[in-house]
């Protein structure tokens, strides 16, 4: 295993989320404040996805066609680019909620992109035997990333203008992308065939994942943990201001305690993994509901602290580990597309309850949306005690 790439892919993944959470506290802590109404929350949550539903899919069959390491830079340039022009925005007095949510939906479009570009590229530079152990470790990584991001943020929201924090973001966005173009490896050579077109090319995804039906349940549990993992992030702004009345600072560090549970997902994640084995979803998710019950129903900041850790924890094991059984299950040929199109039942689910949980927040309070995701998370451990019967799940998760 090259260390050197190694070194630069962790430092990609680090520099990249903490561009990414720095934005994200920055942005939905500044959009709540001004408008005080969470509902806005809920669209810029929801409408970030929109571009996913139609992009994924296609972003799947390019990663399987083209170099994966270049496509993840042009995701890079793009985040970027809007970053700068949104930043202008608020430089010249143009900002309005929708232009944060129109720049919003270029970014995840972009970081649509990025992501399964560079989860492609990992299984083509590194050996398939050392992915669980890399995947974990980006986990950490890109969790560390998050905490980093989310305290800086927290700190700016409260000290200085939003103009400079995004400048700051700006910063770590352009290093992120500057890491990955120093990865060194080989390409392995794309095989393009007049009679595959593009489209029997995507039409092939969806018949690959027909054929192997272990997919869907993986997908299945991703989706709930993706699913968790945003609603939590974007909510988190109006549970802290309106439900425990703390201050951006306190937002800041709510969200690095989130990314804190991510962290330690990283560092016992093999343990976690030999630990568990075919019951990975199950234990996972149930840490994942327990946090989701405690912030349901505490106004206790201390207590709420513990809640937001657990499901930083819970979600960071669902999403990394099954990340790992998912790319392990799958031929290396559609590793771009099954990311894809796993990303694509991602971010249905919050586009579809994105708007519902802001109605849900404005009504009732962020508490609500919680003590609701709390519904299918449970139902998630039912599945994921199912799945972990299947044999083809059992041999994969053991061979690790």
């Amino acid at each position: 295993m090259n260390k050197a790439n190694t070194r630069r892919l962790m430092s990609g993944y680090f520099l990249y989320e903490c561009g990414r959470a720095m934005y994200f506290v920055l942005i939905t802590w500044f959009l709540y404040q001004w408008t005080e109404d969470a509902l806005y929350t809920g669209l810029f949550v929801s409408f970030g996805f929109i571009p996913g539903l139609f992009s994924n899919v296609i972003f799947g069959v390019l990663v399987d066609r083209n170099n994966r390491k270049k496509l993840a830079l042009l995701a890079g340039v793009i985040s970027i680019s809007c970053l700068v022009l949104l930043t202008g925005t608020f430089w010249s007095g143009a900002e309005h909620p929708w232009l944060m949510i129109t720049a919003h939906m270029i970014m995840q479009t972009a970081g649509s992109l990025f992501r399964p570009s560079l989860q492609a590229l990992v299984a083509e530079v590194f050996p398939k035997e050392s992915l669980p152990r890399i995947f974990s470790w980006s986990g950490s990584s890109t969790v560390a990333g998050s905490l980093a991001g989310a305290a800086v943020g927290g700190v700016l929201a409260g000290l200085v203008v939003i103009e400079i924090s995004l400048a700051v973001v700006v910063l770590f966005y352009a290093c992120a992308t500057m890491t990955i173009q120093m990865i060194r490896y080989t390409p392995v050579e794309k095989k393009k065939s007049a009679a595959n077109s593009f489209w029997l090319e995507l039409k092939e995804g969806f018949v690959y994942v027909h054929q192997n039906r272990m997919l869907y349940g993986l997908f299945i549990m991703l989706m709930l943990g993706q699913l968790t993992f945003h609603t939590t992030l974007g909510f988190l702004s109006v549970y802290t201001s309106a439900h425990l009345k703390q201050s951006a600072l306190v937002y800041g560090m709510l969200d690095s305690t989130f990314s804190i549970g991510g962290i330690l997902a990283g560092v016992v994640g093999t343990w976690w993994w030999a630990k568990c084995q075919n019951r990975i979803g199950v234990w996972s998710l149930l840490l994942t509901a327990a946090g989701l019950a405690i912030v349901s129903f505490t106004t206790l900041v201390p207590v709420a602290f513990l809640g937001f850790l657990l499901i930083g924890l819970g979600t960071s094991f669902v999403r990394a580990l099954l990340q790992s059984v998912q790319q392990m299950a799958t031929d290396p040929r559609f590793h771009g597309r099954m990311s894809s199109l796993r990303m694509l039942c991602n971010q249905t689910s919050v586009v579809v309850t994105g708007p519902i949980f802001g109605v849900l927040a404005s009504s009732y309070g962020a508490p609500a949306v919680f003590l609701c995701l709390l519904i299918p998370v449970t139902g998630g451990v039912l599945w994921a005690y199912i799945q972990s019967k299947q044999q083809r799940f059992k041999q994969i998760t053991k061979s690790a």
